[in-house]
This record gives C-alpha cells, sequence and structure tokens, in this order.
C-alpha cells in the first residue's frame, strides 16, 4: 500500500491548456480540435501558407444546402483572453475554388453568449492573405446568441470556442449555405499593442481594408472608403441579402493608399434599390473585405 501512495504521488497532472497571447494554430498534418459544422474539413497537407509540405485547414461544402463553417472547442482558445491581453485574431484564408463572393466571419464566445465580427473577408483567388479581427470595438460586432443576457466583454473573459464561417448579413446563429471551399492556416492570438504589421500574402500585397460604409442605415447614398496596398485595380459589389448582385464597378489601380467609392442606391439597371439588408464588397489583388449596411425607405 505504501509503495502504491507514492507511485500516486508521482503521477503527473493531465496538462491543460489556456488562451495565450502570441498562440498560432498552424496545420502542417491534421485539423486539430477543428470541426464541420455543415461542411467537411480535411487537410491536403500542402499548399499551405509555407507552401509545400505544409498542410492547412480546408473547409468544403458539396452542396448549396450546407454551410462552409467549422467551429473548434480546443483548450487553446478557452479562458479569459481580456486577462492574456489578446484583442487580435490574425489569420490566412484563401479562395481555393476562385472567387466564390466568399465573406468569411470569426465568431468568439461560448455556447450562451457567442459574438459575430460583422467584417467579412474576402480571400484573394487560389492564394494566402492576412485579415485581422479587432476584438476591442463591440460595435462590430453581432451578437448571435444572447441567452446568458451577457455583453461583449463577458464573452471574451469566458470564451470557449472559435467558429470560422461564411455568411451573409442580417446574421442569425446559423450560418449562410453555400456550395464551394476555402482554406484557413496561422491562426494567431494576438494584440494591437505588439504594433506588428500584417504580412503580405502569397502574392505580395495585403487584402484591401474597408471601412464601415456611412451612413448606416441609409436612405440613400453611402460612403465605402477603403485602404489599397498596391496599385491593382479594385472590384466593388453591392450585394443583397439574398446573394444578388445588385451594383458592380471597377476602379482603374492608383498608388497604395486610402480611397472612397459612393453607391447612389441605384442598381446596375439605373432604379433604385428597395429597402432591405445589403453588403459591400470590395476586392483587389489580394483579397479584401465586406461590410454590411441597410437601406431604409
Amino acid at each position: 500500500m505504501r509503495t502504491f501512495l507514492l507511485l500516486l504521488l508521482f503521477v503527473p497532472a493531465p496538462a491543460s491548456a489556456a488562451v495565450t497571447l502570441g498562440f498560432i494554430e498552424k496545420f502542417p498534418t491534421g485539423v486539430g480540435a477543428w470541426a464541420g459544422n455543415g461542411a467537411s474539413v480535411s487537410n491536403p497537407g500542402t499548399g499551405g501558407f509555407d507552401g509545400v509540405a505544409d498542410g492547412y485547414l480546408l473547409l468544403s461544402s458539396l452542396t448549396v444546402a450546407n454551410r462552409l463553417a467549422a467551429r473548434s472547442d480546443g483548450l487553446e482558445y478557452h479562458g479569459d483572453w481580456i486577462n492574456a491581453g489578446v484583442n487580435q485574431i490574425k489569420l490566412y484564408l484563401n479562395d481555393t475554388g476562385g472567387n466564390q463572393d466568399l465573406s468569411i466571419h470569426v465568431v468568439v464566445g461560448n455556447p450562451s453568449n457567442f459574438w459575430l465580427c460583422n467584417t467579412g473577408f474576402a480571400p484573394p483567388e487560389q492564394a494566402w492573405g492576412q485579415f485581422t479581427v479587432d476584438l476591442t470595438d463591440s460595435a462590430n460586432f453581432t451578437h448571435i446568441i444572447a441567452s446568458d443576457g451577457l455583453g461583449f466583454a463577458a464573452a471574451l473573459r469566458n470564451a470557449d470556442r472559435l467558429h470560422i464561417r461564411h455568411d451573409i448579413a442580417p446574421y442569425s446563429t446559423g450560418a449562410h449555405t453555400l456550395k464551394g471551399d476555402y482554406g484557413i492556416d496561422n491562426i494567431e492570438l494576438t494584440s494591437s499593442l505588439i504594433g506588428v504589421e500584417p504580412l503580405p500574402g502569397a502574392s505580395g500585397v495585403r487584402p484591401i481594408e474597408l471601412s464601415a460604409p456611412y451612413p448606416n442605415p441609409t436612405r440613400g447614398a453611402v460612403v465605402c472608403a477603403f485602404e489599397t496596398s498596391d496599385g491593382s485595380d479594385v472590384r466593388i459589389a453591392i450585394i443583397d441579402a439574398a446573394g444578388r448582385l445588385v451594383r458592380s464597378a471597377t476602379l482603374p489601380g492608383m498608388a497604395s493608399g486610402r480611397r472612397t467609392w459612393m453607391w447612389d442606391g441605384l442598381d446596375q439597371s439605373g432604379r433604385v434599390a428597395p429597402a432591405g439588408a445589403y453588403r459591400v464588397r470590395v476586392t483587389g489583388k489580394a483579397g479584401g473585405t465586406s461590410r454590411p449596411f441597410v437601406k431604409v425607405d
């Protein structure tokens, strides 16, 4: 009995993980704790951000009835994000199917307090681009599950999961369905205080960063301001809640910097667009972003 007790004293405690500033989830071979929420998840084993022999998380939906969404309940995402100093999520995305009109959103929290980032990421076509979720701006999040009655800060202090999904406004607990696929790599929990600029994607430039459309809601015109990092053409699309293209424009390339484009509230045929939920999608050589807004009568 004494020998048995001594053995128990020297049995190591089970390892546990918790959210940690600077954590990066890579996918060299497997899929970690990630599982599909409608989509299937796999790892091709090559073609990740680091190239040949570097895998990535591939989400695939074979029918239009499935959601292009995945979740991780891994312990590395459990805990108090605010106390850990995490106020940004950076991740690399790849539109592996090529121009699928993707709008990838990141969702964080727990089963009773869940928040979706309104900014949608449009990955570059068959290339990697790095995108950033700003966790300090609660106004840019939609409360899609609120059964505990608590707010955004409480969700970050008691997080136990991360979701990544294609979605379009208006947002709800379930993601939008779409046939397609996209890749995810190098998910990083970091901080704006570190002051490191986003790395360029495989194309050598950064995705276009779109600011919130203004005014929102609007009765007519909407101003769309965005930042470009190269001189390539800029593609702009106004899309309705059903995913239909309402208006499109292509702006010729200029020097990198801040630019604006105004939607006059008209569709492609010059008719006044009806009231409803819309999103503006601005993309370039390295991808871009989309933002929702509402048009009222």
